[in-house]
């Protein structure tokens, strides 16, 4: 639960990207404001943000770290991304063994060696289904960043048989959200017009309105983190920004439309013959029709 937003702009030569810090605790039927932020730094013009499963996320995220060579320029934002679906990937496959396998006296490589021959079909097969079943949506990652080829935006997760790859591409759209506010921020950034050729201080202000909106969800907090990415490097939002975003969005929820025609629209004037209909074709309605008849 909680709301991650990356989407490209400046022609994809930058991305602008937001999370909130709500952490949920779904057994104890907890939610509270984390000090830690969501957004991970991996390279010098590549951030991930998780959603879900936090301690999990923070394991997958540090592995991947590691893996990534340091002082690199224009790392490519495809390789982070595959080394975090890989990690998670490996961090998954442990996971299974030890909370499904190890228990019956398998390894994950045993299991597929023996398994077949040690244990009943029925049990082998529900075994093998608990396996593909495991971990499904427990977590899932953005990385979102810019290299020689531009701006791109990934999502990893695991969505068993029936969600595909585990590796996402989102560029073609230029945005993409996950997290319980994810259809929230979606549908705004889609009525904004949100796409990669808009300039940068549109984007920011239409990630920060769907971060804002994403707040209706549950599991969503109204603390915010937004960043711009670009291949010189990632700036963080300040208060000056925050507090210039706030005063935009105020200003046009002043601006309400003039509803005045609305307004004459809606008054009724008494018609000649209530039994014929209206010049604009209106149907009667059900009660007219029973009261002529």
């Amino acid at each position: 639960m909680t709301i991650c937003i990356a989407a490209l702009c400046n022609r994809g030569k930058a991305c602008v990207v937001a999370a909130d810090r709500e952490i949920t605790a779904q057994g104890l039927s907890l939610e509270f404001e984390h000090r830690e932020s969501k957004m991970d730094v991996l390279t010098k013009s590549c951030m991930v943000m998780s959603s879900g499963d936090a301690l999990l996320a923070a394991e997958v995220i540090a592995r991947t770290r590691a893996l990534i060579p340091t002082g690199q320029n224009n790392t490519s934002i495809l390789s982070v991304a595959e080394k975090l679906r890989d990690t998670f990937m490996t961090i998954h496959l442990e996971r299974v063994e030890a909370v499904l396998l190890k228990p019956r006296g398998f390894s994950l490589t045993e299991f597929k060696e023996k398994g077949a021959q040690q244990l009943t079909p029925q049990a082998y097969q529900e075994v093998s289904n608990q396996i593909f079943n495991f971990g499904i949506n427990v977590v899932e990652f953005l990385v979102a960043g810019i290299d020689n080829a531009g701006g791109h935006i990934f999502r990893v997760h695991y969505s068993g048989i029936a969600g595909g790859s585990w590796l996402e591409w989102c560029d073609k759209f230029g945005h993409r959200e996950i997290g319980s506010g994810a259809l929230h921020a979606s549908i705004l950034l889609s009525l904004e017009g949100q796409f990669s050729g808009l300039e940068v201080n549109e984007t920011i202000y239409n990630v920060y309105s769907a971060k804002k909106s994403a707040e209706l969800a549950p599991g969503v907090g109204p603390s915010t983190d937004l960043a711009i990415i670009t291949s010189e490097g990632i700036v963080f939002a300040d208060k000056r920004l925050y507090d210039a975003l706030d005063s935009a969005r105020l200003q046009t929820k002043k601006n309400r439309p003039d509803l005045s025609g609305v307004d004459v629209a809606l008054k009724k004037e008494p018609a000649a013959d209530a039994n014929k209909p209206t010049d604009s074709g209106a149907v009667k309605t059900t009660a007219d029709a029973a009261a002529r008849s």
